[in-house]
């Protein structure tokens, strides 16, 4: 077997290999050996078919399972040869013709680990942010939760349209005088302000009255998610059909004590919003120190990223937002998202991602920080409840919580233990 590697990046080699023609011829060989033991066709007793009948039937066949173990049984001693360390499993780049008595030849794509010198990681200085609770914010949360319990009442007089207004609209959105698929909508909710349709679309609905169409145009971003409307201006023909309102119960000990069993009175209420929003502010600081320290070990050190990992990361984001979606009974189509554009969009972060893990990965190394025995074993054993509840396979979903749930439990624990070596300051009060 000839075996040669050629640099064809910073962090990518082709590996090339020969593997002799009676090597190929032995494993042709074997394969229709064992074929016709078992081989039923027509005219011949079974066992006894000539080869090139063999050939006639099940020629392309063979030819695959050869390939296939031609490669598996030369690829693990032309890796070592090649002494590379991998960050991920090789990839197929070409295959020669496969005859019988001929030399078969085929090359792979190795991904390394890209070389960095470890950036400073202990010492680092951070700034946690302030913790407080203004009453305004606490007033804010009682007011949600107001519109939380509030009912849905039409508008019993004739008027126009005004923000904060439940507007139920038909719209078909158009470009070039041709209506868009998905872009059009019938008794659709419409919350007058609040921003989740189109800004842009919502600031024209004030003062529009029921009966006569209106147009509302909107130009689209060049980047926008969806495709059939990125960097062009649509029409919007708009029928409004009636005006709603939220009705919000009265703010009193009665509304209190249905919030929660051990809330008695609104001054109550209000004391655990207050605690919730400094709790959510507590953990918030949390993140955004781990989100510094990361930042600052990012900007330390600058080495080119492994194009597959962003690729696998990309993949994994964009099966999120699809689970997401699914949540809520929609696709990408009909939310009016485009895969490769969402990809685009993306990208940025997951290049970010990447990085960060294997900076972390390298500190974990040069720590010698590890998952231990008694966690690993806790994931065994969901693994194995999970794969009775779900019915799948207990050793692949084992592999699959091994290729992804310890890898980020061990970078989990790399940076917790590196945040304890930082130097944490209080965030600085601006003076009136």
């Amino acid at each position: 077997m000839k075996v040669t590697v050629e640099d064809i990046g910073p962090i990518q080699k082709r590996l090339s290999v020969e593997i002799p023609a009676d090597v190929v011829s032995k494993e042709f060989d074997s394969a229709y050996n064992q074929l016709k033991k078992g081989a039923d066709i027509k005219g011949f007793r079974k066992g006894k078919a000539p080869r090139s009948i063999l050939e006639r039937h099940y020629g392309p066949q063979v030819e695959s399972e050869v390939l296939e173990k031609l490669i598996k049984q030369s690829l693990p001693d032309a890796l070592k040869e090649a002494n590379v360390e991998l960050v991920l499993d090789p990839h197929l780049d070409s295959t020669s013709p496969l005859k019988a008595a001929e030399v078969f030849s085929y090359s792979a794509l190795l991904d390394l680990w890209p070389e960095f010198e470890v950036p400073k990681y202990k010492g680092l200085e951070l700034e946690e942010p302030l913790v407080e609770v203004s009453e305004e914010e606490t007033q804010e949360q009682l007011e949600a939760l107001l519109r939380h319990f509030a009912t849905v009442e039409s508008v019993g007089e004739d008027r126009p349209v005004e923000k904060g207004d439940l507007a139920i609209i038909d719209y078909v959105g158009e470009i070039d005088g041709e209506p868009v698929d998905g872009l059009s909508e019938e008794n659709y909710y419409l919350e007058v302000g609040a921003g989740y349709f189109n800004s842009v679309f919502e600031e024209q609905l004030p003062g529009m009255t029921k009966g006569p169409e209106k147009s509302i145009e909107v130009s689209y971003p060049e980047d926008a998610l969806n495709a059939k409307v990125a960097g062009k201006t649509v029409q919007f023909k708009v029928v409004l059909k009636d005006i709603k309102k939220r009705v919000s119960p009265e703010l009193n000990d009665d509304f209190a004590k249905q919030i929660g069993a051990n809330i008695k009175t609104v001054e109550e209420l209000r004391e655990r919003l207050r605690k919730q929003l400094e709790t959510d502010k507590q953990k918030a600081a949390k993140s955004s120190l781990r989100q510094q320290f990361l930042e600052q070990l990012r900007e330390q050190v600058d080495f080119p990223i492994p194009e597959r990992l962003v690729d696998a990361k990309l993949t994994q984001m964009v099966d999120n937002v699809i689970g997401h979606l699914q949540e809520r009974g929609m696709d990408l189509e009909r939310a009016g998202m485009s895969e490769d554009r969402l990809r685009a969009k993306m990208r940025e972060d997951a290049v970010s991602q990447v990085k960060t893990e294997i900076i972390l990965d390298k500190i974990a190394e040069a720590e010698d920080i590890a998952v231990d025995h008694d966690e690993v074993s806790e994931y065994a054993k969901y693994a194995e409840s999970q794969s009775q509840q779900l019915g799948v396979d207990k050793k692949q979903l084992q592999a699959a919580m091994v290729q992804n749930v310890l890898p980020k439990l061990r970078a989990k624990k790399t940076v917790d233990f590196l945040l304890k070596q930082a130097v944490v300051k209080p965030a600085s009060q601006e003076v009136d």
